[in-house]
């Protein structure tokens, strides 16, 4: 029987390719019209907006099926050329989604996610109130959310893409919010509420963050799982992801805490507006670690050459310190699903 290595057993194997590489992130744009006290608001306008030219030349290098997240730190739909783009990476066979507030999205947009058949539009709704929307993104834009969601729905009309899928950020502040934001997500016909658990990723404080701070501590995310578990069984037509056991138990990845869970080094790039390759969405910050830059080197150089190799190593080993205190490190995080 032959058996298929996973991309870290590659890695430790010294088999490692460009074809192992599955997950690629493109950040469009590190502009924003929201300040979510989630967020690292610290980068907004650091750099411009990646040009056209230099997406294509990423997307060209690119092997078909790869998935490709239009998004980073800014709000994709500020993009002047996002539709465009969605088209040109769709028409060479790649997978194709990004996350979104959607408070700005236009109906020419909406419709040019329908005609190039994105594969999914996530859709941030982390409150289910005017009020607890306003708190957490720093400006009174949930009319304007709910009313773009209920247009891209109508607009989609039969056609079976994009997936539309809302993301809950479950926070201190957010959890109560869930039975309302499934009685929204419901209402306007969205496809499916994927809940997304804010853990210490080992950061300073953001400067946007409550004082309390958005993570919750083991005993409230215990009474969070019960809480979240309950509100998901009066979903009647959502499909609702939760990134624990329906039950409210522990999930596996708190009983058994190990490190080396992470799959980002062995099958994920981050690139920045301003070309600069990084490991993953928490080491964001090229000002932090960069790997090389996309827009003069190849991004296959880039992810077999040395930084990279040495990258791996130093994570084999538990040795960067970043990823120590990352909850990835540890798989307690849930992955979004495909297909």
């Amino acid at each position: 029987m032959t058996m298929t290595m996973t991309a870290t057993e590659l890695a430790a194997s010294g088999s490692l390719n460009f074809a192992a590489l599955k997950y690629v992130y493109v950040e469009l744009t590190v502009k924003c019209n929201l300040k979510c006290h989630f967020c690292d608001n610290s980068m907004r306008n650091l750099y411009r907006d990646m040009p056209d030219n230099r997406f294509r030349d990423i997307v060209d290098q690119l092997q078909p099926g790869t998935k490709l997240a239009l998004h980073g730190l800014g709000e994709p739909t500020l993009h002047r050329g996002l539709v465009d783009l969605i088209g040109y990476a769709k028409a060479r066979g790649l997978y194709v989604y990004f996350n979104t507030n959607f408070t700005v999205a236009t109906d020419d947009q909406m419709k040019g996610f329908v005609e190039h058949q994105l594969d999914e539009l996530r859709i941030s709704m982390s409150a289910g109130s005017r009020e607890a929307f306003q708190s957490y993104a720093g400006r009174d834009l949930h009319r304007q959310l709910l009313e773009r969601a209920r247009r891209m729905v109508a607009i989609r009309g039969t056609s079976r893409k994009p997936l539309l899928r809302a993301v809950f950020v479950l926070t201190r502040q957010s959890f109560s919010e869930f039975p309302a934001v499934i009685r929204n997500v419901e209402e306007i016909g969205l496809d499916e509420l994927q809940v997304q658990t804010f853990l210490d990723w080992g950061k300073p404080q953001m400067p946007d963050e409550p004082p309390d701070g958005c993570a919750l501590e083991e005993r409230e995310r215990r009474e969070a799982r019960a809480f979240m578990g309950a509100a998901a069984k009066t979903a009647t037509r959502v499909r609702v992801i939760l990134p624990f056991p329906a039950d409210g138990t522990l999930p596996e990845a708190e009983v058994d805490v190990r490190p080396g869970r992470c799959q980002w080094p062995f099958d994920a790039i981050w690139i920045t507006a301003d070309g600069h390759v990084t490991p993953c969405c928490n080491l964001h910050d090229p000002r932090q670690v960069t790997l090389g830059n996309a827009f003069e080197r190849p991004v296959s150089e880039i992810w077999l050459g040395d930084s990279y190799r040495n990258f791996r190593d130093k994570y084999r080993c538990n040795e960067v310190e970043a990823c120590r205190t990352c909850p990835i490190n540890y798989g307690q995080f849930k992955s979004y699903t495909y297909g």
